[in-house]
């Protein structure tokens, strides 16, 4: 009976010393920033050490460390959703989560989305999703939302396009992305690039129903790029 209780007094006792480290950690450092950062509610929790840093002090307890990072992170971000909308160290919690679990997926959605629509945070939630893409190269809305923050935010299409047209041909990506990059294309007068993409995509589509709306895309294309032929 003692050897089977004894690991989970171990392992209960090696938990509790990472989380008194931690906060340990976190204090220290508050401290150091006092002169710093002035807040009207303390959040010593925010001044935690890189994951570089920190990984050695969770004693291989990375997923645990970052989950309960993930349950600080919203309740940060829903204190400050609810108060002044600001959110000075929301990147910072979430590039810890992921430095301590890279495959930990929710914080790369949550990052790219938040940090742009309500952070106006664009660069670094671009630089989030460019860490899910390491992490899930097969994932479409990694690069979708790169592009999306590019062409939409930022209205440009030269940085969109690529992360636009990566996102298309990755398994699960809809039908509109699809389109929505042969669009673009077209809007920059790139018919040659067009052109290819939608026979690219032809060539690797199944469907007989979106097989149909890409043709009649080429055959749009083919006839304008006739008609400037002739114009000439």
């Amino acid at each position: 009976m003692s050897e089977k209780v004894m690991p989970f007094k171990i392992n209960t006792t090696i938990l509790m010393s990472i989380l008194i480290v931690i906060l340990l950690v976190s204090q220290l450092s508050v401290h150091k920033k006092l002169g710093q950062y002035t807040s009207e509610v303390p959040e010593s929790y925010l001044y935690l050490p890189s994951g570089d840093y920190l990984k050695p002090l969770v004693l291989g307890y990375h997923q645990v460390v970052a989950d309960l990072l993930w349950i600080q992170t919203l309740s940060y971000f829903g204190s400050h959703y609810m108060s002044d909308q600001n959110y000075p160290w929301l990147y910072h919690m979430l590039t810890l989560i992921i430095d301590l679990d890279p495959m930990f997926d929710f914080p790369y959605y949550f990052g790219g989305i938040i940090l742009s629509l309500e952070a106006s945070q664009r660069d670094k939630a671009n630089t989030i999703l460019e860490r899910g893409i390491q992490a899930y190269p097969d994932k479409w809305e990694y690069p979708f939302y790169i592009g999306f923050n590019h062409y939409y935010h930022e209205g440009n299409s030269e940085k969109a396009l690529p992360y636009l047209e990566r996102a298309a041909v990755l398994p699960g990506a809809p039908e509109f992305l699809t389109s929505m990059v042969g669009t673009i294309y077209a809007k920059t007068q790139d018919q040659d690039a067009a052109l290819a993409f939608f026979r690219q995509a032809y060539e690797n589509t199944q469907d007989e129903n979106i097989r149909e709306k890409i043709a009649e895309k080429i055959e749009t294309l083919l006839a304008v790029e006739k008609s400037n032929a002739n114009s000439h």
